[in-house]
């Protein structure tokens, strides 16, 4: 089956349309042999018999000189004057006529046999009566007019329906496989683009509604992957451009020592630096959606981040309002902590403070300090990749940490929006589904 099916589109349709059709031909000719045409013909037959007893019955009714006379005005002859041979069912034209024979004949006495004769214009149908016309000859037989049941152009009709069911499915497959080839062939000729590294525009979506929307997840797919090519070689310049600045000093406290007051905890310092870089990249590479989520205490982990920035010089003033237990990400989450209070403790310039409120239907959660700020118009870039604002040159870091903590709380469900404070700084509000 799998050498027979075609492997092109339109041959598959062709050969499935033209299936179909002649299998319903196959069904409409059953039904109509079966439940019309059979019906018909025995119905004709036994009509037919009935009306030759019934001459028969006024032949015998009639007196002896018109009945003979009658007898001949049928083409009446003598039973030895019959030169018909008996039927046979190789004889005959077509099925329809054996089995109208066939039904006459059982319809009949069996003393009322009957002949075919196809031979003469028009064809007759003799029936054999126990009338004499002969001296010593008790039998005539009397001829009947009969319309052939076969139709001269039977084999013309067929050929011509044949020919009908080849076209027309034909058409229908090409009209068909119209539809499909148009949008299939920018689907083809997009995706060899992107196998040749060329990020094609979106594939129109057209045709029918099966394949728009395989076209719209196409278009989504390849801008998906187009952003996170992107992201790749932005990565790729951010790393090799963050890490070359402490790895510089790195080989400089080691190539010169003398240079630092403290070349040991100064490498060591370098290090972590590096290693606080790298680590970013590969949160923001790996995200967490592979974290199941678990009832967690918000307000805990605000206050075990508080309590770590504390014992290492840096302290947050802490608001928290009571809070219900929320469906969280653990380390998800407390990376978006945590990053938030990185950046207000790196660039925000003291006065750090960390507030949870219930706001509507939703949990909020605001890191806010005093520092500079930006202006309103870079609020929404701050949370791009590698994007720092002004202040934040020169003070270390990736510029990841903020799109890590809006990816987090994309996946929790939540918002996470950066907006100017009244007398200067910098909130981060967190918004989560309760």
């Amino acid at each position: 089956m799998r050498h027979i099916w075609p492997r092109s589109l339109l041959g598959g349709n062709l050969l499935l349309l033209t299936g179909l059709i002649v299998l319903a031909q196959v069904c409409a000719v059953g039904i109509f042999i079966f439940f019309i045409q059979t019906p018909r013909v025995e119905n004709t037959a036994s009509m037919e018999a009935t009306q030759i007893l019934l001459l028969r019955r006024l032949l015998a009714a009639t007196p002896d000189a018109p009945r003979r006379a009658q007898i001949l005005a049928l083409d009446g002859i003598a039973d030895s004057a019959m030169t018909v041979a008996p039927i046979r069912a190789v004889d005959l034209p077509n099925y329809w006529l054996r089995h109208f024979l066939a039904r006459m004949e059982a319809e009949l006495p069996a003393d009322m046999p009957v002949r075919w004769d196809g031979s003469h214009k028009p064809r007759r149908l003799w029936v054999r009566l126990n009338e004499s016309l002969a001296p010593g000859d008790p039998y005539c037989w009397i001829a009947l007019q009969a319309t052939p049941v076969e139709n001269d152009w039977f084999m013309t009709t067929v050929i011509c329906l044949l020919l009908t069911q080849a076209v027309f499915p034909a058409l229908g497959a090409w009209l068909i496989h119209r539809r499909i080839n148009g949008p299939l062939k920018r689907l083809a000729s997009a995706t060899t683009s992107i196998e040749h590294g060329v990020w094609p525009d979106a594939v129109p979506v057209a045709g029918p509604a099966e394949l728009s929307a395989v076209t719209v997840a196409f278009n989504r797919m390849t801008a998906t992957l187009a952003e996170l090519d992107a992201t790749r070689a932005e990565m790729l310049a951010g790393i090799s451009h963050d890490i070359r600045t402490p790895l510089t000093k790195l080989r400089m406290a080691i190539a010169a020592p003398e240079s630092f007051d403290a070349p040991i905890a100064s490498a060591e310092r370098f290090v972590e630096d590096i290693d606080a870089i790298v680590q970013q990249f590969i949160d923001f590479a790996r995200g967490h959606d592979d974290e199941v989520a678990t009832g967690c205490d918000l307000n805990g982990i605000v206050e075990e981040l508080a309590a770590d920035y504390a014992g290492l010089g840096t302290d947050f003033s802490l608001v928290l309002a009571p809070l219900p237990r929320l469906a969280l990400r653990p380390v998800g989450m407390l990376r978006l902590i945590m990053n938030l209070m990185q950046n207000a403790a790196r660039y925000g310039g003291g006065h750090l403070s960390v507030r949870t409120a219930l706001d509507g239907g939703m949990v909020l959660l605001a890191v806010e300090d005093r520092g500079p700020g930006v202006p309103a118009a870079l609020l929404d870039q701050l949370k791009q990749p590698f994007l720092r604002g002004a202040h934040g040159q020169g003070k270390g870091g990736s510029g990841l940490g903020l799109a890590i903590a809006e990816r987090i709380a994309r996946q929790h469900g939540g918002t996470l929006q950066l907006a100017l404070r009244a007398g200067g700084g910098l909130s981060a509000q967190l918004r989560l589904p309760r």
